[in-house]
């Protein structure tokens, strides 16, 4: 495939001792341009958060017609990523989902680490129940974003918080001990990343946090009540042990929880929306989500 050619040429062929986050942020945008465009009759809007100072920034893709809402958390590694280089997922998925996805823009290490991220997400999950059915949201997010989806159910769980329908999660990045048996036995088959440079990240976001703490690594946290749990991984992706414990201890815990691996695929390629296995899992996930949300 292609894009697993490109990806080990210029992403993971060039390694480094330590992360130039501000370069790594210019190369992401620069990726970000190529980026085709995608369907005009999502209608993509910022929200105005300047009545509401305590939130981070967010936008909205809407769909013609929507029957739900789904919170959305951009990968990253917690220290790039923003509405832009996630455009293009949210707005396929609210495409193939009729919904309503909120972006979520929430603040980024070095420069805020732990909890901001978490701070972020929960403001927003709050608000939106203030505005949404519990039972008609539903939460999603890519690598980073996917630990930070369910990091922020538990924490929301604590505060007796009602949870959604569901969540999507592409590549989550749940354990920030990096602890798993596939950051070692894929670190040569996987076309993106170099194991050292997910502790670099790990280690700004935490900027000296426990790596165990749950709120920080929910793989390590309380699995009891939450909903239902579509995932997607790579078998040719560091992050495929996070995932593979992730679904053996929902269903451990009674949480319904669906795995869907795939071969030779890179890591979070259904936000490569440029790829048909990238739409064909969008679809997936849609009608997951229309499945939980109609019944």
């Amino acid at each position: 495939m292609w894009v697993n050619v490109f990806l080990r040429m210029f992403v993971k062929a060039h390694p480094v001792r330590q992360i130039n986050v501000r370069s790594l942020r210019q190369k992401v945008q620069r990726l970000t341009k190529r980026q085709p465009a995608m369907p005009a009759h999502v209608k993509y809007s910022q929200v105005d958060t300047q009545k509401m100072p305590h939130l981070c920034p967010a936008a909205w893709f809407t769909a013609h017609q929507t029957h739900c809402t789904v919170m959305y958390l951009h990968g990253g590694g917690y220290i790039f990523g923003n509405l832009e280089t996630h455009r293009q997922i949210c707005t396929y998925l609210s495409h193939a989902a009729q919904a309503q996805v909120l972006g979520v823009d929430y603040r980024l290490a070095p420069e805020h680490p732990y909890p901001a991220a978490l701070d972020d997400a929960l403001g927003w999950y709050r608000t939106l129940l203030q505005q949404v059915p519990a039972q008609h949201l539903v939460l999603a997010g890519d690598s980073a974003g996917g630990g930070l989806v369910l990091a922020c159910l538990q924490a929301a769980k604590q505060e007796n918080l009602p949870m959604p329908a569901g969540v999507v999660l592409f590549s989550p990045w749940v354990d920030l001990t990096c602890s798993g048996d596939t950051y070692q036995t894929l670190a040569d088959v996987d076309v993106m990343f170099h194991p050292d440079s997910l502790k670099q990240a790990a280690a700004m976001y935490l900027n000296g946090h426990p790596t165990t703490d749950p709120r920080a690594s929910p793989l390590f946290g309380n699995f009891s009540g939450l909903p239902p749990m579509l995932i997607f991984a790579s078998h040719h992706e560091l992050l495929l042990s996070d995932a593979m414990r992730l679904h053996e201890k929902a269903i451990a815990n009674g949480i319904s929880s669906t795995l869907h691996l795939e071969k030779h695929l890179p890591h979070v390629w259904p936000t490569m929306v440029m790829l048909p296995e990238a739409r064909k899992s969008l679809r997936m996930a849609a009608n997951f989500i229309s499945t939980l949300i109609r019944g």
